[in-house]
């Protein structure tokens, strides 16, 4: 079995970038967060995947930071008037239109080619 492709980034960059640091029951949580996030840019990435570069870092810590802050079963919440959506497929394990956005050079380019006969 191959070995499991490491992390870009480590607890302790989420940490930095959250301003504060966890305590050691909520490290698991975040280190599994910050695994699911980098497989998922793998996934989304494909060949162009690099860890060292810059961007990736960026965007796997903010959809880490987002993934903490979404509680569980939360579809949706609106600050104004005070609004919050419950459902039970919430899921915040995805990449966000953002973190697509931002990883969109990264993407395998599609091309065409014109068929003559």
């Amino acid at each position: 079995m191959p070995p499991e492709p490491t992390a870009p980034v480590s607890i302790a960059d989420i940490e930095i970038r959250m301003g504060r640091t966890f305590e050691d029951a909520e490290k698991p949580r975040v280190a599994a967060f910050i695994a699911d996030a980098g497989a998922l840019l793998r996934e989304y990435c494909g060949s162009r995947y690099s860890e060292d570069a810059p961007a990736i870092r960026a965007v796997l810590c903010s959809e880490v930071i987002r993934w903490l802050s979404v509680q569980p079963g939360i579809i949706s919440e609106r600050t104004g008037d005070m609004q919050v959506e419950y459902g039970a497929t919430a899921s915040a394990q995805t990449l966000s239109p953002a973190a697509r956005a931002s990883l969109k050079r990264y993407r395998p380019r599609l091309g065409s080619i014109p068929l003559v006969r």
